[in-house]
């Protein structure tokens, strides 16, 4: 029997950082994050404390103006740098794609 090949453990590494990469990107791009914060609504104690007031002194109120549509950047350097290096990535293979179909089509 032959012997068996070793596999590179630095391929190995990037073959995981590579499905991670894709998935982050894919998660991204498909406004997983930005819908999961959209769908809570915030109430800041301030704005509670308000609404009893209003409520105790009989007047008027309009819910909407409660609530806090301000939503926290939870962006940080490094998801930024992310970002970047997706945009990058994006660009290259869409822009790859392009240039390969040119040559398809100039050969067929």
């Amino acid at each position: 029997m032959g012997k068996r090949k070793k596999t590179n453990p630095v391929l190995k590494i990037l073959g995981v950082l590579f499905v991670i990469f894709m998935a982050l990107y894919i998660a991204s791009t498909s406004g997983y994050y930005e819908s999961k914060i959209r769908d809570k609504v915030v109430v800041t104690e301030e704005g509670i404390k308000e609404f009893e007031s209003k409520v105790q002194n009989g007047e008027d109120i309009d819910i909407t103006s409660f609530l806090n549509t301000k939503r926290p950047d939870y962006s940080s350097p490094i998801s930024k740098l992310g970002d970047n290096v997706t945009r990058t990535f994006q660009n290259v293979v869409f822009e790859g794609s392009k240039f390969l179909a040119d040559i398809l089509k100039s050969l067929f």
